[in-house]
């Protein structure tokens, strides 16, 4: 894992000190080192975290004749396999990075030669003969990278706080995105929280050359017409071997792995198959919830895969959460609001694992690939039919709606800005509504994977792993997997009703049936808990006199002065108060220790 950042604009006077400035903010995403490229066009950086090639494989890269240069932050998984293809055709290597390839394939392949990557990444690529910046974002949007183009200036990054930094940004709130903040508790698609910023998306990339950007979309993922169901003993023998051969490529590395482990499906079969492929090496992290109302203690369904593959297993204490310190710091480190909760404890794991490893493997994925939320079982019309009536919602037809809480109606109460028929919104459902054609469950899959996922679950890994200097891999996402997991009906998914057959049936050889058949429980955090304990003496303060009242427009905020809230007042609340947080940080540049005045 590494952070990478640049300027292209056609005066270097300031762009070396603006390198330094990006480079000193994203230093917690490469603690272990610094690589810089400066051109008459372009200054572009990157800070390592040390994964493979320890010694060797310090970046920048460049092709044979020095004219392109790389930096990238991720992992290749199939560089072996094309490191010997390059050999073939000449290509003398001088490390053992995996990164060192991506030059090469460049000067053989062409701008598509990222068609031919197994990985996570973010690449910056600068073609010195054709004075052309090439960004590209992988196949799934595992690894984050934010661009802002101003006059004769594209600026780029891996998290968006090192573009706001500097003072050639000029930054404004996008309302469109801040609207489906509270709507979902994430921003999907290409847009961030600024009007100016835009982060990249899944399989594509942009070419800049000093005047235009064009953005080119290198692989999409769609459903199918027309796909037959299967035997289930077949289906089972083309997923298992891909899981496994994914594991084995992703559990290669040069330092300590680990993996989190909750006891659920996904991180006990995830976990079980590294402690195969490594023997027993790998170490596994659990946060155990002990007695919160709401939470269940996983913690002895964690245990129990740990014993059976005789892996040292650490259990982390819910206890131990100051969210009064935590809150602002981490809100900082999202560089955008967020509502999912669950950043805290992804955080607070990849904190403690950071102590003991630098790779950590994670089970995201599975729920969306094979069909392990409730969502997903089909809705009686009459159900439908009165959200539709009371709360506004068509869930036959939306997406979007089928993600918002039952709250989301009274937004344009509380922000006269508010606007639900957004542009995203409209975006989300127009790819639904063509893939509702084909499979309607898989359609929701399908965009779970393409929003959800991406620009929630992986947002909030990549951000909390990062911010505790720790590397996360998400094995079940394979680009194979995921193309796979596509073409399978979903009736073979969920048949009779039975969430995630496949991956359980899987997961159930390795693990015990007991904990892969037992009810499921979420990686979500107890808001309500923190609420409760903190409202009055902190949050209160913070939110009635805030700058979301004096300059966002928030009003009616005695809704709230209940002394019993119920739980759609609990999770509206908390993206009020993240949403503050996030302003006064990001907007008014207030410090995260002066928030609480701690």
């Amino acid at each position: 894992m590494c952070a990478i950042f640049g300027i292209h604009h056609p005066c270097i006077d300031g762009r070396k000190e603006d390198l330094e400035t990006m480079g000193n903010i994203l230093f917690h995403r490469g603690p272990d080192g610094e690589g810089y490229y400066n051109s008459s066009e372009i200054s572009m950086g990157m800070r390592r975290l040390s994964i493979l090639d320890i010694e060797g494989g310090n970046q920048p890269f460049f092709s044979q004749d020095g004219r392109v240069v790389v930096l990238c932050n991720g992992e290749i998984y199939n560089h072996k396999e094309l490191r010997r293809e390059l050999e073939a055709k000449g290509i003398v290597f001088t490390t053992n990075s995996d990164i060192e390839i991506l030059p090469h394939l460049y000067h053989f392949y062409g701008p598509d030669f990222v068609k031919k990557l197994n990985g996570m990444f973010a690449i910056s690529l600068w073609d010195d003969r054709k004075k052309r910046l090439f960004l590209y974002r992988d196949h799934i949007g595992i690894k984050p990278i934010y661009y802002y183009v101003g006059k004769d200036t594209l600026v780029y990054a891996s998290e968006m706080k090192a573009i706001a930094a500097l003072d050639r940004f000029e930054g404004e709130l996008n309302i469109s995105a801040a609207s489906c903040f509270l709507d979902l508790g994430y921003i999907p698609n290409s847009a961030s929280i600024f009007n100016s910023v835009e982060r990249l998306e899944p399989g594509t990339y942009i070419i800049y050359d000093g005047n235009q950007t064009t953005k080119v979309n290198y692989w999409s993922l769609e459903l199918e017409e027309g796909i037959d169901s299967k035997d289930i003993n077949d289906l089972l023998s083309e997923i298992e071997p891909m899981i496994k051969e994914s594991i084995n490529m992703q559990c290669v590395c040069d330092v300590p792995l680990g993996s989190y482990l909750s006891g659920g499906v996904d991180s006990s079969l995830v976990t079980a198959l590294s402690a195969i492929e490594t023997k027993g090496v790998v170490q596994s992290f659990h946060l155990k919830w002990n007695n919160v109302e709401g939470k269940t203690d996983e913690s002895q369904f964690a245990n129990t895969v740990a014993e059976n593959y005789n892996i040292d297993h650490h259990t982390f204490d819910s206890k131990d959460i100051n969210i009064l310190e935590l809150l602002p710091k981490l809100v900082w480190h999202l560089d955008e609001p967020n509502g999912d909760a669950a950043f805290v404890p992804t955080y607070l794991l990849s904190k403690r694992a950071s102590k003991d490893i630098k790779v950590i493997l994670s089970g995201a994925g599975g729920d969306e690939l094979y069909g392990g939320y409730s969502r997903y079982l089909p809705e009686s019309r009459i159900k439908s039919f009165l959200k539709k009536i009371f709360f506004h919602k068509d869930v036959k037809n939306s997406y979007y709606d089928t993600m918002t809480g039952i709250y989301s109606r009274k937004w344009k109460r509380y922000f006269p800005w508010y606007n639900r028929d957004n542009v995203e919104k409209k975006s989300i459902d127009n790819l639904f509504k063509y893939a509702l054609k084909i499979d309607r469950t898989n359609a929701k899959m399908l965009l779970d994977v393409r929003s959800y996922l991406v620009d929630n679950i992986l947002f909030i890994t990549d951000k909390m792993s990062s911010a505790a200097s720790l590397e996360c891999r998400v094995p079940l996402l394979d680009v194979r997997l995921v193309e796979h997991s596509m073409k399978i009906p979903s009736e073979q998914k969920i048949p009779n009703g039975q969430l995630k057959h496949l991956l359980k049936k899987i997961a159930s050889k390795y693990v015990d049936p007991h904990i892969i058949y037992r009810e499921k429980e979420g990686f979500g955090s107890p808001v309500w808990d923190w609420i409760d304990q903190y409202k009055i003496s902190h949050f209160d303060k913070l939110i009635f006199s805030g700058y979301l009242v004096s300059e966002m427009g928030l009003v009616h905020l005695k809704d709230f002065n209940k002394a019993k809230m119920k739980k759609s007042d609990y999770w509206m609340y908390w993206r009020i108060l993240v949403l503050e947080i996030w302003y006064r940080i990001y907007v008014k540049k207030i410090e995260c220790d002066q928030i609480f005045d701690l």
